[in-house]
C-alpha cells in the first residue's frame, strides 16, 4: 500500500493524464545558449526530473519574443529554430513517462535594453523594480494585437514540439501580462486598464488566441500570484475574481505562486519561511472555482504534499527546488525511502547563481547545473585515500570515493562531523541547514569509509597510513587580527566562538564586521524581540562598507536585515574601528569620531582565512593530494560540496 496515496493518484486535464500529483514549476536555470537554444545540459536536467518520477514538468520561461529579454540566456520558442530544441526536451521527458508543459512569457518592463538593445514594452511607462534605468514604452493597441499573436504562435510551436500543455505566465507583476494585470504597473485609462476588468483583458485575449491555435483537446494553464502582497496591488479577492474569469474562458488548471518582484522573497521564500506558505491562499481560491488548482512555495517533503491534497487544500503540488535538489524525490517517496531524499535547505543558492548569470547550482547537490557530476562510476584502480576534514566538502569527497570502491579514511579534528555547515544552521531562520548536514553524514555512513573524529591529523599519521592520495578539506579559520586579539578588552572572541557558546557573551555586544556572518551572529545573539527597555541585550554591528550583508544576494538577506531592525540591533556602516579599550570601542564614522561605551563583549566577524597546514609537507613527501573547499579558497557551501564531488571523480 502506498504511504502517500493522494500524491500518487493520477489526474487528467482534457486529453492529458498525469501519472501523479507532483508537478515541477518553471524555474529559470540559465542553461540555455546565448542564442536562446536548448543545450545538452538542459535536456539532461529535465530528463533527470522525469526519470526521478515527477508527473508534469513545466519548462522554464519560454520567451515568445526574441527581441526583448531580461536574461542573456533565456530559452526561446519565438521562432521555429529555437522551438526545435523544445522537442528534444519533450522526447527525453516522455521516455520516462512524465508530461511536459511550456511556460510562455514576454519580459514586459523587466526586459533590459542593455541585453536587447531596445527599450522594453509594458502597459504603462513605469520602470520595473529590477530594471530602474529603462522606462518602458506604453503599448499601443497595435502592439497589443501583435503580442497576443506572438503568444498564440509560441503555443502552436510548443504543441508541434509535442508538449502536452502550455502555461501562460501572468504572475509576480512580472512579464508583460503580469505588468498589465497589476495596478502597480498598469495605469492605463483605456479598455486595457482602469479597473480589474480592463487589466485582465489582454490575458483573456491571449487565452482565447492560444485556445484557437491548440484546439479543444489541449490543456492550458495560467500562473498567477495568489496575492501580490504590496500596497495598492492585486490582493486575494482580486485573484479569486480573475481565477473565475479564467475558468469561464476555458482554462484547465491554475498554478498559484505568490507575491511580486517588489519583494522577491514572496515568490522565492527562503529558509525560515513557513512550509507550504502559499497553500492557505490557494485553499480559498479553490473554494471559488471548480477547475483544479495547485501551488509551489516550500513544499519540500512528501508528507506535506500528500496532506495538502488529501485535505482538499490543493489538487496537485509544485515541488520546485526540492526536485531540483533531488530529482529522485518522487520515486523515493513512492518507495518509502524518505530518509534517502536529498533535502533542499532553502538557501537559494540556485536563485543567487542564476541572478548573477551563472548556470544554477545547489548547495546540497553538486550535479545541479553540472549534470556530468552525476556520472559516478567504479574506479579503474582502487586506492587508499585519506580525507582530512569532515566538513561538507570532505563528507562529499569521502562518500563518493568510497562508492567508487576506494579504501577511504576520513579524519576530523573536532568531535563531530559537519564543520562550518553546522554553525550555518545556528542563526534564526537557518535551522534547515542542519538537515543538509544530516543528509551528508548519513550518506557517508552507508559506505565502507572509516571515520575518525576528535583527531588532528599530523604528518606522522600520514606517514604511518601511507595513503596513495590525500584530500585536504581542512576548511578555514575565523580571522582574529592582532590589533584585536592583543587589545586590552577582556572578552574578545570570534563569531564562531559566540555561535558555539564557547565563551560567555554579555549584555552589551559589539560585532566588528557586517557581512552575512556578522549580521547572522547579531540575529542569533539579540533578543527575539526588542527587550531593551526590560534589560535585554544591546547589540551593535560595525561595518566599513556603506551597507551590510552585501555578500548575500538572496531574499534571505532582506528578511535578515528586517529582523535586525525589529530587534533593535544598532548598525553602523561606513565605520572603521580605531581603538578597542577595556570597555569601549572608538571608531571613525564618516569622518567623525564615534565612541561605543560600556562594551562587555567584542566579537570579530571580519572574515575567514583558508586553513591548510599539511600541503607543504605532502609536497615534500611526494604524496599526490588535492586541496578543496575553504582550505583552497574561502567560498560558499555549494562550492565546497562540488569540490568534494569533483576530486572524488578524478581519483
Amino acid at each position: 500500500m502506498l504511504k502517500y496515496p493522494s500524491l500518487f493518484k493520477p489526474i487528467r486535464f482534457r486529453n492529458m493524464e498525469v501519472r501523479n500529483r507532483i508537478f515541477v514549476p518553471p524555474m529559470h536555470s540559465n542553461q540555455a545558449s546565448d542564442k536562446s537554444e536548448v543545450t545538452d545540459e538542459m535536456v539532461r536536467y529535465y530528463e533527470n526530473m522525469a526519470k526521478g518520477g515527477a508527473g508534469l514538468i513545466t519548462v522554464e520561461a519560454c520567451d515568445i519574443d526574441g527581441l526583448r529579454r531580461y536574461m542573456p540566456k533565456m530559452f526561446g520558442i519565438y521562432d521555429d529554430k529555437t522551438a526545435a530544441g523544445l522537442a528534444r526536451i519533450t522526447e527525453a521527458v516522455h521516455r520516462h513517462g512524465a508530461k511536459v508543459s511550456a511556460q510562455l512569457i514576454q519580459a514586459g518592463a523587466f526586459a533590459s535594453s542593455a541585453i536587447s538593445g531596445v527599450m522594453p514594452l509594458s502597459a504603462s511607462p513605469i520602470p520595473h523594480i529590477w530594471n530602474r534605468n529603462d522606462v518602458p514604452i506604453e503599448m499601443t493597441h497595435e502592439d497589443i494585437a501583435e503580442y497576443v499573436q506572438k503568444y498564440a504562435d509560441a503555443a502552436r510551436r510548443a504543441k508541434e514540439a509535442n508538449c502536452d500543455s502550455v502555461e501562460i505566465h501572468c504572475a509576480h507583476t512580472h512579464g508583460l501580462l503580469g505588468n498589465f494585470l497589476s495596478p502597480t504597473m498598469n495605469k492605463r485609462t483605456d479598455e486595457y486598464g482602469g479597473d480589474i476588468n480592463g487589466r485582465v483583458r489582454i490575458l483573456l485575449e491571449v487565452v482565447e488566441a492560444v485556445r484557437n491555435v491548440v484546439g479543444e483537446d489541449f490543456p492550458i494553464s495560467v500562473r498567477l500570484s495568489a496575492d501580490e502582497m504590496e500596497p495598492g496591488s492585486n490582493r486575494l479577492i482580486d485573484t479569486i475574481y480573475v481565477a473565475r474569469l479564467l475558468e469561464k474562458a476555458g482554462i484547465d488548471y491554475l498554478d498559484f505562486s505568490n507575491g511580486s518582484l517588489f519583494d522577491s522573497g514572496t515568490l522565492l521564500p527562503p529558509s525560515g519561511k513557513p512550509t507550504a506558505i502559499n497553500a492557505p491562499y490557494v485553499e480559498k481560491i479553490k473554494s471559488a472555482v471548480s477547475i483544479p488548482v495547485g501551488c509551489p512555495g516550500r513544499i519540500k517533503e512528501p508528507w506535506i504534499a500528500d496532506m495538502l491534497i488529501e485535505t482538499g487544500m490543493v489538487d496537485f503540488v509544485y515541488m520546485g527546488r526540492a526536485i531540483m535538489c533531488d530529482p529522485e524525490l518522487p520515486n523515493k517517496a513512492k518507495e518509502g525511502r524518505e530518509d534517502d531524499i536529498r533535502p533542499c535547505i532553502g538557501c537559494l543558492t540556485c536563485f543567487a547563481q542564476s541572478l548573477i548569470g551563472n548556470s544554477i547550482r545547489c548547495a546540497v547537490n553538486p550535479a545541479v547545473g553540472q549534470v556530468v557530476l552525476n556520472d559516478i562510476k567504479p574506479a579503474e584502480s582502487k586506492k587508499k585515500v585519506l580525507v582530512v576534514g569532515g566538513g561538507p566538502g570532505g563528507l562529499e569527497a569521502a562518500r563518493v570515493l568510497a562508492e567508487r570502491g576506494h579504501d577511504v579514511t576520513l579524519m576530523e579534528a573536532s568531535n563531530k562531523l559537519g564543520g562550518q555547515f553546522i554553525l550555518a544552521s545556528y542563526p534564526p531562520a537557518k535551522q534547515e541547514f542542519a538537515s543538509g548536514v544530516k543528509f551528508l553524514i548519513n550518506e557517508l555512513k552507508k559506505t565502507d569509509a572509516k571515520v575518525i573524529t576528535g583527531h588532528v591529523v599530523t604528518i606522522q599519521d600520514i606517514k604511518e597510513m601511507n595513503p596513495d592520495y590525500v584530500v585536504l578539506a581542512t576548511g578555514g579559520k575565523p580571522i582574529l587580527p592582532e590589533w584585536l586579539s592583543n587589545c586590552s578588552h577582556k572578552n574578545v572572541m570570534t563569531a564562531w566562538e559566540a555561535l558555539n557558546s564557547e565563551k560567555p557573551v554579555g549584555q552589551n555586544i559589539v560585532i566588528i564586521g557586517g557581512g552575512s556572518v556578522g549580521c547572522e551572529t547579531a540575529d542569533f545573539l539579540a533578543d527575539a524581540h526588542n527587550f531593551r527597555t526590560l534589560g535585554g541585550r544591546r547589540v551593535r554591528v560595525i561595518e566599513m562598507l556603506d551597507n551590510i550583508a552585501t555578500d548575500d544576494l538572496t531574499p534571505a538577506r532582506d528578511y535578515l536585515v528586517t529582523r535586525l531592525k525589529e530587534k533593535g540591533v544598532e548598525i553602523y556602516t561606513s565605520t572603521k574601528v580605531l581603538d578597542v579599550t577595556e570597555d569601549k570601542i572608538v571608531c571613525d564614522c564618516t569622518g567623525s569620531e564615534l565612541s561605543l561605551d560600556g562594551v562587555d563583549t567584542v566579537i570579530s566577524a571580519i572574515g575567514t582565512a583558508s586553513y591548510n597546514p599539511l600541503a607543504e609537507d605532502l609536497d615534500k613527501m611526494g604524496i599526490p593530494y588535492k586541496v578543496i573547499g575553504d582550505a583552497k579558497k574561502v567560498g560558499k557551501i555549494f562550492e565546497a560540496v562540488a569540490d568534494g564531488r569533483i576530486v572524488a571523480l578524478e581519483v
